[in-house]
């Protein structure tokens, strides 16, 4: 069975260091254990004619003097762009060394009309299940395209970020996905959703960076000169709180702060403050850095997720949606949250307890990856039927045949599993 994998990928605006690692650590958990798969270079639909080494030229081909956040953009890509283009190119480098993708840049446009010739098709983990006020969903991350039509399917770990949906939303959200044969989601909301207003089976996992121990990610890793330091790492929304917190924390134990972040205007930081703000590195140094710092302040995801892998103190910052909400209470940490400037909790909080943590990882990651293994077995030794023209695509629909042995099959694995 050919079994090609779409996810977040290559394909990314703001370069971040999780989308190639996390499609790269779900492609080798699979070739770990025997399965051959392809990672489809696939191309959004939000992404446009973007230019992601240069998104100074990109900015500077549409000018709008008059909207603050075009001036904005103009002034960061301005203050970046040498180190834009090393962080390309080193993104660019990973891709080449671990990713074993197709020949082909696919777009869902493309994907109606030109098959990529895989039998399984699997959609993997991120906020790949958005709505888009711009551009809607994304049919090549919901398995929706036409050529994918009869195809068997699977989604892995998928999320849909902050947004939600509203009924219209919702009704072709789930005409979309009523043909997956296996449905796994990252966050419990997500799943809870899908339950109340479907009956199509669902089980709750973790992303596919929980799927390695850390020794795999210490063979990729890069290490930094610095020794002895507190990590900052802000994605995608302002958090000058959080900076000022982690200064003043990083003070109180004498060790200097290193930030990797796009925004070269933080927080007021204190005069004599040992602080360093990196943005032009790969993957590799991202994971090295991540794997030697003495603490971590962050509001990434991903950044949470391999603070508990590599065994790290962390502290998470205010984000939108429940992604790190989710995973936090997965793993007991909800009290991990420090938002906004507040030095003083993040100065009192306990230590993480990883003996305890690491029992909950290793039953997760063993939980998730029977999920995802015997959903692949089940479709390779089984034959294969389009149940989507059998199955009302509305919600809360009756049952038909095919959706109910579907469910019950579902069940099955889901039960084997607890």
């Amino acid at each position: 069975m050919k079994i090609g994998i779409i996810s977040i990928n290559a394909h990314t605006k703001v370069l971040n260091f999780a989308s190639p690692l996390h499609s790269y650590a779900f492609w080798a958990y699979l070739k770990n254990h025997g399965i051959e798969s392809t990672i489809i270079d696939y191309k959004p639909v939000y992404y446009g004619k973007f230019d992601p080494r240069h998104p100074l030229l990109y900015y500077r081909e549409r000018p709008n003097p008059n909207d603050p956040d075009w001036q904005e953009q103009i002034k960061k890509w301005t203050a970046l762009f040498d180190e834009r283009e090393y962080r390309f190119d080193r993104f660019e480098a990973f891709i080449q060394k671990y990713y074993q993708k197709t020949g082909t840049c696919y777009t869902a446009k493309m994907m109606e009309t030109e098959d990529p010739g895989f039998d399984c098709y699997i959609c993997a983990t991120d906020v790949i299940w958005k709505y888009n006020p711009k551009n809607g969903f994304d049919r090549g991350f919901l398995l929706a395209c036409k050529q994918m039509e009869g195809k068997k399917k699977i989604a892995y770990a998928a999320s849909r970020g902050a947004t939600k949906y509203t009924k219209q939303q919702g009704e072709q959200f789930f005409d979309y996905i009523s043909d997956i044969d296996y449905i796994s989601v990252r966050e419990k909301s997500l799943m809870e959703y899908i339950q109340l207003n479907s009956d199509l089976p669902v089980a709750h996992v973790l992303d596919p960076v929980f799927l390695h121990e850390k020794e795999f990610y210490y063979d990729m890793a890069i290490e930094p000169e610095q020794k002895g330091y507190v990590l900052i790492y802000i994605v995608m929304e302002k958090a000058k709180g959080l900076v000022k917190t982690a200064v003043e924390f990083a003070q109180a134990h004498n060790l200097e702060v290193i930030e990797l972040s796009e925004d070269l205007e933080n927080a007021d930081i204190p005069k004599g403050t040992h602080h360093k703000v990196i943005y032009g590195l790969g993957i590799e140094e991202w994971l090295g850095y991540m794997q030697h710092a003495s603490y971590i302040f962050t509001n990434s995801f991903h950044a949470c997720c391999f603070s508990m892998i590599f065994g790290k103190q962390f502290f998470a910052g205010a984000r939108g949606g429940d992604k790190i909400d989710s995973v936090l209470e997965m793993f007991g940490l909800e009290g991990r949250r420090v938002k906004g400037y507040n030095p003083k909790a993040a100065l009192q909080m306990p230590d993480i307890d990883f003996d305890k943590l690491d029992v909950l990882r290793h039953r997760y990651m063993d939980e998730s990856g029977a999920f995802l293994l015997n959903a692949i077995q089940d479709l390779t030794h089984t034959e294969h039927q389009n149940h989507k023209d059998l199955v009302h695509n509305q919600i809360k629909t009756p049952r038909t045949e095919a959706k109910a042995l579907w469910k019950r099959k579902l069940k099955r694995l889901l039960k084997k599993l607890k």
